[in-house]
């Protein structure tokens, strides 16, 4: 039985950066304004990004220091607590940011129609990640793995291992579906699985890494091969 393992982020929905505006929105209730032109800001935001999704800091440690360097803008600054505070804005900026991309719900409807075995596997932090999921196509029907439930991140043969488990399903007879060529296709041919790249965006792939199995441009090209399969 053919199975299906999808990314989020680009792949099926689209969040707009929601985690660099709630930094924005944060500073902006703290009293300082956060212009992403000005070179110090970006590379505050950006550098915290960066160092919390390669595991250098946690969530809380992030946001705390976000807090403690608006010290360089704006003196005087207290808040309680940092953590907290930004995870509630990510929440609120969920239904205002998060779009679903053409196709996603038909597609997991489809799958689901036809008895396909259909799974999330997507690096992120929970619930915003289960939250977005909700927003761009409602109830998903199948197991959502987030990365920081499970203690590891794409492109890890361990984060591949634990999608197949959830789909109970071989990883030969495992699809991937991603955007990202090193995090999702690269990670998924390690991992034993047969990739999708869905390249929505006209990206050029990377010379150095193996091809996908298959390139889609529209989401919906993913059911003609898979159905053909079952």
């Amino acid at each position: 039985m053919i199975a299906v393992g999808f990314d989020f982020d680009h792949t099926l929905g689209v969040d707009h950066s929601l985690e660099r505006e709630a930094y924005v929105r944060f500073a902006a209730e703290l009293g300082v304004t956060l212009a992403m032109e000005e070179e110090a800001h970006q590379r505050l935001v950006e550098d915290l990004l960066v160092r919390f999704r390669a595991d250098h800091l946690t969530l809380d440690g992030a946001a705390e220091h976000f807090v403690a360097s608006l010290m360089e803008f704006q003196a005087g600054i207290v808040a309680l607590p940092p953590g907290t505070r930004y995870r509630e804005i990510c929440y609120g900026l969920v239904d205002e940011m998060v779009r679903p991309l053409d196709g996603a719900a038909e597609v997991i409807a489809t799958l689901v129609d036809a008895g396909i075995p259909t799974a999330i596997l997507t690096n992120g932090w929970s619930p915003l990640q289960q939250l977005k999921i909700a927003r761009a196509i409602g109830e998903f029907p199948g197991p959502i793995l987030v990365s920081d439930q499970i203690g590891t991140t794409k492109p890890s043969d361990e984060a591949f291992a634990r999608l197949a488990q959830a789909l109970d399903t071989p990883r030969g007879d495992i699809w991937y579906v991603g955007d990202n060529p090193a995090v999702d296709i690269a990670g998924a041919h390690a991992a034993g699985m047969r990739a999708a790249w869905f390249n929505w965006e006209g990206h050029t792939y990377p010379n150095e890494l193996a091809p996908p199995d298959v390139q889609l441009d529209r989401l919906t090209e993913l059911l003609p091969l898979i159905l053909t399969r079952t």
